[in-house]
């Protein structure tokens, strides 16, 4: 799109389309801020030209997309999409309830279950303690019956044992994906990527997971990773998701000592 401008509040130069009254706007789950603007055009030399901005509500919109189709003569009408990011006090906003803090744009939440090698599993200890198991080199496998511990002087009678033959377990798997927009590309863009947090300092506000207390007494808690930010720019705006991966529940002390490796 070539930008130039008209009258009515656009900014820029060469921009000598007739603005029509009809015009609309809205703000997308995304953090989007999006106005259309309809236009007359009688020279097909300016059905590419379009403002450079446009003001609306004190927002500086910026053109995104363009279209256009002929309605008779030499006459075309010209649709032209301007966009703004949102700010925290527009719509569309998600609030952390545990800060209370302001979280713009789209958040949603994937969850799902995938098989898992038992030896990850995170009470493999006391699994093996009590179903007769054993490690082999890296693998754990258990016997075809086992006998309840401290049962009686020999451990009680044979029982059949759930977990012969079991190499694998379900394990809960889940994405949290925060897209939002940004009038200009932060300089701290890649600062948190691959850092672990805590499931109450995801953006949205979720509620906390319970901490993982196994049959030891071992309170293991759940953590999240941050992914590499998928980003765009989009007609003069920048689109930024931030993608969170669980991870298996892991001590407190995990987090800190990932963090502090990351950090070099």
């Amino acid at each position: 799109m070539a930008r130039g401008s008209g009258g009515g509040g656009d900014k820029g130069n060469s921009f000598e389309s007739i603005e029509m009254l009809e015009s609309g706007g809205q703000v997308d789950n995304s953090g989007k801020y999006t106005v259309n603007r309809k236009y007359y055009v009688t020279k097909e030399a300016d059905l590419i030209t379009t403002p450079g901005s446009i003001y609306v509500g004190g927002k500086n919109m910026i053109p995104s997309a363009l279209s256009y189709q002929k309605i008779g003569g030499d006459v075309w009408e010209k649709t032209i999409e301007f966009a703004a990011p949102v700010k925290a006090s527009d719509t569309g906003v998600v609030q952390n309830f545990g800060s209370k803090k302001l979280v713009e744009g789209r958040i949603q939440m994937s969850v799902s279950a995938e098989l898992a090698p038992i030896e990850d599993h995170p009470e493999i200890s006391l699994l093996i303690r009590k179903y007769n198991g054993s490690v082999r080199g890296d693998k754990v496998f258990f016997g075809k019956t086992y006998s309840e511990v401290g049962t009686g002087t020999s451990g009680g009678a044979a029982k059949p044992n759930p977990f012969f033959g079991v190499r694998n377990y379900y394990q809960p798997a889940a994405t949290l994906r925060h897209t939002y927009t940004l009038e200009k590309m932060p300089e701290n863009l890649w600062k948190r990527i691959f850092r672990i947090v805590k499931t109450d300092d995801l953006p949205g506000g979720f509620p906390s997971l319970a901490d993982y207390l196994n049959k030891d007494g071992a309170a293991l808690v759940y953590f999240w990773q941050i992914q590499m930010p998928e980003v765009a720019i989009v007609g003069g705006r920048i689109e930024i998701t931030d993608t969170y991966t669980l991870l298996k529940p892991r001590p407190a002390s995990a987090a800190q000592d990932f963090n502090n490796i990351a950090a070099g």
